[in-house]
């Protein structure tokens, strides 16, 4: 009997411990399926991230490059600003906004420092020097030079204005590129004389020098005792203007 008893308990133990076995395995592949589904999920995750991560970038660049622009116009902007140049006429007393009678001081006055810039010129001779104070628009272009009676004097008054911009004219349209031609159908010549490279047409009743340069003249101009106005083509050009307040 003990004999039967011991057997019934061996084989119980063994049933159980199957049966726990089994739970076990069933624990375990329940667990895997879950850490599966997880994994998935992960994955599914990680993708929409990088998505949305290729999708926003390219509007990060984008922005960026918006911004660029708009700095690139904010700096062309600053670039350009200053006194803007609108009136270009040229008469006896008056060349643009400089009328005769001012001084460097009131030009200072009149535009932004940055628009002038001080320089040396010289004359015909090595000790003939003078105060050139170039002017320039708001995109910094040159378009005339200021020269004062004195030099290193700022409350001089200006002498002569050397035009180096087409827009300045004349009420009769006479400007650079103008020709003889256009000159002598509105202006008497007073006088004209050579220079170096080019002969000067004086014009009292604006108080203008109009230059010319000698390879545009006919062959004979100087005649011995001056210069033959008939040898000056009518479609030669200016290329210089000098304004003179005494």
């Amino acid at each position: 009997m003990k004999k039967i008893l011991g057997t019934i308990f061996i084989l119980m133990t063994i049933i159980s411990c199957n049966s726990t076995s089994e739970k076990e395995k069933e624990l375990l592949e329940k667990e895997n399926e879950l850490l599966q589904r997880e994994l998935e999920l992960t994955k599914k995750e990680q993708n929409s991230e990088s998505k949305e991560i290729e999708l926003t970038k390219p509007k990060e660049i984008k922005e960026k490059k918006e911004t660029t622009q708009n700095d690139i116009i904010k700096e062309t902007v600053v670039k350009t600003t200053g006194y803007t140049f609108d009136n270009f006429h040229i008469s006896a007393n008056r060349v643009g906004i400089f009328s005769k009678g001012m001084t460097i001081n009131d030009v200072y006055n009149s535009i932004p420092k940055k628009q002038i810039k001080k320089t040396v010129g010289y004359g015909e001779f090595a000790d003939d020097t003078y105060d050139d104070y170039e002017i320039y628009d708001s995109n910094m272009k040159k378009i005339l030079v200021l020269t004062p009676k004195q030099n290193g004097n700022t409350n001089s008054k200006i002498n002569r204005i050397s035009v180096l911009d087409s827009r300045f004219r004349t009420t009769e349209k006479i400007g650079l590129n103008s020709t003889f031609g256009d000159l002598k159908q509105y202006y008497a010549t007073d006088k004209i004389s050579p220079d170096m490279e080019h002969i000067i047409l004086d014009v009292n009743h604006i108080n203008a020098w109009f230059s010319i340069k000698k390879s545009e003249l006919d062959e004979g101009w100087w005649n011995g005792n001056g210069i033959d106005k008939t040898k000056i083509p009518d479609n030669a050009k200016f290329d210089g203007i000098t304004i003179w307040w005494k």
